[in-house]
This record gives structure tokens, sequence and C-alpha cells, in this order.
């Protein structure tokens, strides 16, 4: 399936696979009110403008179908949000990867991930690539330690998102 950069025009299928995406994986680990209220067109003009901004503040990738050049995958890569290392001008975020759940296990993810890789090190002075995974996600988990991650050590508990607890463990890999 192809990859490439995402444009404005990709906002709304964006939103939609996140909610997808999240719906699907997270039940359980996110209560269900929250899940169910999760509307695929918030915040999609605050997208479109920083997907249009020169430079944008992140990288944003999306898997198209193959057939319809729809979205079926996205990642976001960025500067590091939450301080784990000592030295974060050195370092990147993974900070999503949502795959719409028809397209589980078919290889969207990983090539996502070995992406944003692949784009850290075209970056100059990045040596690490982090991520923060949410504990009870074991396919993603497997699927970022099958891409390179190891467990940092780093975890927390926080709730700001969902006002629930969520249990979030770091993932790191040195470029």
């Amino acid at each position: 399936m192809p990859i490439r950069t995402a444009t404005p025009d990709d906002a709304a299928a964006i939103g939609a696979i996140r909610v997808a995406a999240w719906q699907a994986a997270y039940r359980g680990a996110m209560p269900d009110a929250y899940l169910d209220a999760l509307d695929p067109g918030a915040n999609l003009d605050g997208l479109r403008a920083a997907l249009g901004a020169e430079p944008p503040p992140f990288t944003l990738r999306v898997v198209d179908d193959g057939v319809e050049g729809q979205p079926v995958a996205f990642s976001i890569v960025g500067k590091p949000r939450y301080a784990v290392v000592a030295s974060p001008a050195s370092t990147v975020e993974l900070w999503a990867l949502n795959v719409h759940p028809l397209h589980w296990r078919k290889g969207a993810g990983q090539q996502l991930v070995r992406q944003a890789l692949v784009d850290a090190r075209a970056q100059q002075g990045v040596a690490v690539v982090e991520l923060w995974c949410i504990h009870s996600n074991a396919a993603a988990r497997g699927l970022y330690e099958a891409c390179g991650f190891r467990a940092s050590g780093a975890v927390r508990t926080t709730s700001h998102l969902t006002g629930h607890p969520l249990q979030e463990v770091a993932y790191r890999v040195a470029l």
C-alpha cells in the first residue's frame, strides 16, 4: 500500500481512522462512554491548518488503500512532548499510530513505523525515536518491538485525556 505525506484534504479521513481505531483497540482500557462519544470531526480545522503550515509542526504520513487513494492508517512524528530522555534535541517522538480496524494486520502499521524511522534518520542530529503506548495494548507493543523499539523503563499513569487513569509505557529505539 502506498505511503505519503498527509495533506489538509486528508483531515476528515484521519479523524475517522482515529475514532474507529480507538473504539476497536481501547475497549476495556478506556471508559466506553468516552470511546462512544469520540467525534471524528473534532479538531479538523486545527489539523488542516497544521498540515498546510510551512513548515508543518509535525510529520503526518498516511497509508492509502492502494485502490482509491483513501487513507487507511496514519502516523504522527514530532518533537518529544514529555521529558523522558536527557537530550530531547536529539529525540523525536512517534506521537500517534492509528490503523483503521478493517486494515489491521495487513502491514500498514509496520510500514508507518518503519517510515517514521527513515524520516527520523534523515533529520540532522536525531539519534532516538521514542513513543508512549498504553500498557494493555499488546498488539501495538508487539508491533513496536518487532520494529526494534524496546521498553525504556519509563512508565506513567495519566488521566488527562479520558478522565480515567491509563497506564502507559515508554519505548525507544536508537538510530
